[in-house]
């Protein structure tokens, strides 16, 4: 079969100090049509420069300085600018990991496909990538999308020019595990309709096991290996590459994975949380209401000093926001929140000191929450000084490169700005960050999702020593299941801001009893493409929690379930 996308030892490199400096060298990948083929490796590898190089785009300052790169026989670089501008788009198109930053914050959706140019009608592209009630989600803002809708979204007008080729840059990152699956099912769907060659860029290896033919993984630049998805997954031959699948958290892993050089894994058991552990932080009946909606109903939870307590479920179901309230960003409308020393329903500049240093927040992404301007030692120092915790700028830098090493960091590093160290570094600055106000509550909320999977089970791995060197509570907030299971003691399963079913994170995902459980459970993607689904999916089903009547407990371990029954099947035979 004659390939759509042919790349010939393709090298790049950009100018730097008067020199040229090699970010790809001579890689070479074939994509014939209805093929997808995925290019994975850690962050720097070069995978998203070589995927950049179909639609002839290079960051400035780079140019190839060898081979060549041809789509539907033509040769990218050597179009001028005018057919450039017609491939893209109207040849290849991409589709990138953030739709929200893509789209046009005051246009209206049915206007930005429309600009995205082709002969099909609005309505039509929007029906084709399976939107509900087309005709009016045209006339509505990004804004008043979901996350996925606006995925979909541009992958409709990634598709309305009808092109032959789909570069896919992280298409998924940060969507959660139900929203994550039925966008990749209609990548793969809209794929075999229009006979798309796809390139897909991921560090997520269980998307690339469900949607990839072909796996060319990419270090340094570098082809390190390349084989069908089936043959890379189950015999992989370089220990790089081993390495990358060992390093993948499973469904059925009962702890945080330790991976050798050779690729060789062991699971670490996890921390026992003594039975009379204090509980450091506690919510009772909270109610939490945006305007006049209501984002998170009733919910109540402890977590112990020592103890990982983890929040999940899909995008708006409550539980960042359940974490920004306790970390006092938001007020809650009704319930109790206290910590051990204090009262936590008030907003964090309405808190005292010495309780507002207790509870500290890791946000999601260490990218924007760390001035680019100024050196990751001040991001560390202000809340030193902040607190109080030190006397002098002397002892607030000496306390500053000790928290920097704590985190596994070389001290040295301080003086460095955000831009000059790697994803995972930024993160790590990011726990050292809240770490300088000594508390005994830690919320990481979603502080893994953008990280590659050698770099996560770093940041996870020193996450879960610091809750044992310093008794830590530790609110967690995850869409990624097999991480839950690896780091968390509990689990609270949230849907619309309403608890479905919590218990011990091992009981939970051994016997899923609600139906949305056993659904997100059956979403997630294994690093395997033979793998079944972890869970049965279930049929449609209805809350039937009435009054006082709300929980089915499953024995004396804490487990229990919100009750449900089957749709028309009868109430009081149903429930369950």
């Amino acid at each position: 079969m004659t390939p759509i996308v042919s790349v010939n030892s393709v090298s790049v490199a950009y100018r730097s100090g008067g020199r040229d400096v090699p970010v790809v060298h001579e890689v070479s990948l074939d994509v014939a049509e209805g093929q997808t083929h995925a290019l994975v490796g850690e962050s720097g590898s070069g995978k998203s420069t070589v995927a950049a190089t179909l639609l002839g785009h290079l960051r400035h300052g780079s140019r190839i300085t060898g081979g060549s790169v041809q789509v539907s026989g033509a040769d990218i670089f050597a179009l001028p600018a005018r057919e450039l501008r017609r491939l893209r788009g109207g040849t290849v198109a991409m589709v990138g990991q953030n739709a929200g930053h893509a789209l046009t914050p005051s246009m209206r959706i049915g206007r930005q496909i429309a600009e995205a140019g082709g002969e099909v009608p609005v309505v039509e592209l929007l029906e084709q990538v399976r939107l509900p009630h087309p005709a009016d989600l045209a006339r509505r803002y990004p804004h008043e999308l979901s996350g996925g809708q606006q995925q979909r979204v541009a992958i409709a007008m990634a598709i309305a020019a009808r092109p032959k080729v789909l570069v896919l840059d992280e298409p998924t990152t940060g969507l959660d595990v139900i929203t994550q699956r039925s966008v990749l099912d209609l990548i793969a769907a809209l794929s075999d309709e229009l006979g798309l060659a796809a390139v897909l860029v991921s560090h997520d290896l269980g998307v690339v096991a469900h949607m990839a033919d072909e796996v060319t993984v990419l270090r340094s630049g570098r082809v390190v290996e390349s084989a069908p998805t089936r043959q890379l997954f189950t015999q992989p031959q370089d220990p790089y590459t081993r390495r990358l699948l060992s390093s993948v958290p499973r469904l059925d892993d009962t702890g945080l994975a330790v991976v050798g050089e050779a690729g060789e894994r062991e699971v670490r058991p996890k921390a026992e949380v003594p039975a009379d552990a204090p509980v450091a932080v506690s919510a009772q009946d909270v109610t939490i209401d945006y305007g006049s909606t209501r984002a998170v109903h009733g919910v109540s939870f402890d977590v112990r000093r020592g103890e990982v307590l983890a929040l999940v479920g899909e995008s708006g179901s409550g539980k960042s926001t359940l974490a920004w309230t306790l970390a006092g960003l938001r007020t809650p409308s009704g319930g109790t929140m206290r910590h051990e020393d204090g009262d936590l329903a008030r907003p964090a500049q309405q808190r005292p000191l010495s309780l507002r240093r207790r509870v500290q927040l890791v946000f999601q992404n260490a990218d924007t929450s760390l001035n680019p301007r100024r050196s990751v030692g001040d991001a560390v120092r202000h809340p030193l000084r902040f607190f109080g915790t030190v006397t002098d700028r002397t002892e607030a830098a000496e306390r500053a490169r000790q928290l920097i090493s704590d985190v596994r960091l070389d001290p040295a590093l301080a003086d460095r700005l955000p831009a000059q160290l790697s994803g995972g570094q930024r993160q790590r600055i990011g726990i050292a960050r809240a770490l300088a106000g000594e508390p005994d509550v830690l919320i990481a909320d979603e502080i893994t999702t953008a990280l590659d999977v050698s770099v996560q089970a770093d940041v996870l791995r020193l996450l879960d020593d610091l809750r044992r060197e310093r008794d830590l509570a530790c609110l967690f907030i995850s869409h990624d299941l097999a991480v839950v299971r690896g780091i968390a003691d509990r689990v609270v399963v949230l849907r619309h801001g309403v608890v479905v079913e919590e218990g011990p994170t091992e009981t939970v995902f051994a016997d899923p009893r609600h139906p949305y459980t056993r659904q997100l459970l059956a979403a997630a993607l294994e690093p395997d493409p033979d793998a079944l689904p972890y869970a049965d999916d279930t049929a449609d089903w209805a809350d039937a929690a009435d009054g006082e009547d709300i929980w089915t407990d499953n024995g004396d371990d804490g487990h229990r379930v919100r009750r449900w029954r089957p749709l028309n099947a009868p109430v009081a035979e149903g429930i369950l």
